[in-house]
């Protein structure tokens, strides 16, 4: 595929759930907690030398305090750690919010909803090509408004973020999902625009366009045994509003999971990606991966795990929501990839 003005880099975020935490302060109207986690990463690509980081690292402090009798006021702080370089903090979150019966709202610098909510991606490394959600917002927000409501047998949840005079994207989701009988359902979509979004073109020239990026997606996830298996479909469509440049993108994922041992699970997916230029002067592309891997939990505080991908064609570049890593346009021709990696949590 041409590498045009749409062929954006896309950021790969990711919240991993907390182990444990180390508690700061109890009391009978609430908490403080400092928790976080350290990873250590060991890459090799086809054409690159084997590199060794930190991953995403991250520690923060959340709090949880009860105002009156269904109703509890709450923050987040959280910082990414770097493994090198003399700025070591980088801040990631920064919420407060309220919870009520009738739903939890939260306000601030958060991810959005669509990467809360996934897909059919349980890799730890190179996933996520087919999860189009995150092209320009990156996943996260500034000012962002978040609902989440959870029933007895669905839940909904939806953000709305704040342009503030186009200093930030528009944005706005909603999403809903149920269980039913081992099976996890949900749908939803969204749209954000940026209006001055920075492409690097192939000359290493910068411009500014006006970008917006449409997605709607479904996911259905069943549970039987030891086992999990998963898909997810997408539909998005990229367009630049200064010029009748479109690309339209469909995307397949499917993915399953294994526990091999009660502290280990094994895991697999293959996705694929098409994208279409309603631009003649455009060419149209696809991208397949497939990956393969395994983790291994030491105790409930400590893991390791490896992983095997292939990836072949071009795409405009994927999140992967374990990584938080920044991956740019996506061009393998039968690349073979490998990763180890280890995280410590408190």
């Amino acid at each position: 595929m041409k590498k045009t003005l749409l062929a954006v880099a896309i950021p790969s975020l990711l919240v991993a759930n907390m182990a444990s935490a180390a508690e700061i302060y109890k009391s009978d109207e609430g908490s403080v907690d400092f928790y976080g986690q350290l990873r250590t990463e060991l890459k090799k690509s086809e054409d690159k030398e084997v590199t060794l980081g930190a991953g995403s690292s991250r520690a923060g402090v959340s709090a949880q305090y009860t105002v009156a009798e269904g109703v509890d006021v709450f923050g987040k702080v959280e910082f990414g750690l770097q493994g090198k370089g003399d700025y070591v903090m980088k801040n990631r979150l920064h919420i407060a919010g309220v919870a009520t019966d009738f739903g939890k709202f939260s306000f601030g610098r958060q991810w959005v909803v669509s990467d809360d909510v996934w897909g059919a991606d349980y890799s730890y490394f190179f996933g996520g090509t087919g999860l189009r959600h995150a092209t320009l917002s990156g996943a996260r927000h500034d000012s962002l408004i978040k609902y989440n409501y959870d029933g007895e047998n669905f839940w909904v949840a939806a953000n709305y973020g704040l342009d503030q005079d186009d200093s930030n994207q528009e944005l706005a989701e909603l999403y809903a999902g149920t269980s039913i009988a081992g099976f996890n359902l949900h749908l939803g979509g969204g749209q954000n625009r940026d209006k001055s979004f920075e492409v690097t073109l192939a000359d290493k020239s910068k411009s500014k366009h006006d970008l917006q990026n449409t997605y709607f997606e479904g996911t259905v996830e069943y549970t039987f045994g030891a086992a999990l298996i998963g898909f997810t479909y997408y539909n998005a469509t990229l367009d630049e509003k200064d010029t009748a440049d479109k690309i339209k993108e469909n995307a397949y994922s499917l993915g399953a999971t294994y526990g091999w041992a009660d502290n280990a699970t094994a895991y697999t997916g293959f996705e694929y990606v098409t994208q279409k230029a309603d631009d003649s002067t455009l060419e149209d592309g696809k991208g397949k991966n497939f990956y393969l891997g395994s983790d291994y939990h030491l105790n409930s505080w400590a893991r390791v795990y490896a992983e095997y991908s292939y990836a072949d064609g071009d795409t405009l570049g994927f999140t992967n929501k374990a990584s938080d890593s920044f991956v740019g346009i996506a061009s393998a021709d039968g690349e073979s990839r490998y990763a180890i990696g280890a995280r410590v949590y408190w």
